[in-house]
């Protein structure tokens, strides 16, 4: 029994980024980006693209992300930035792949 349990995060409005936290397999990050495309949009994320072929995912895996505040201190999500590494000084940090299709 897997103790994986992956979460989908959309970024940005063009729909070709996700954060995927929970797992650290690219295989099961690729499937649930996939079904969590399927499951918004009722359709695959080639039909949401407008792909004529399988999309293929390319896959960043770090351990060092952290959200960046955004500038609404009643939501510091709204506008929160994705950064790593350095730039996430002090930050709460979490391990998961930038899927980018």
């Amino acid at each position: 029994m897997s103790t994986e349990n992956p979460k989908v995060i959309w970024l940005g409005e063009d729909t070709e980024l996700f954060i995927v936290t929970g797992t650290t397999d690219a295989h099961s990050a690729d499937e649930a980006v996939r079904q969590s495309v399927e499951g918004a949009v009722g359709g695959t994320i080639e039909h949401l693209l407008d792909a004529d072929d399988l999309i293929e995912f390319k896959f960043n895996h770090r351990a060092d992300w952290a959200w960046k505040p955004g500038p609404n201190l009643e939501d510091p999500m709204d506008g929160a930035t994705l950064v790593h590494g350095e730039n996430g000084a002090g930050l709460p940090r979490f391990a998961g792949f930038l899927v980018q299709a």
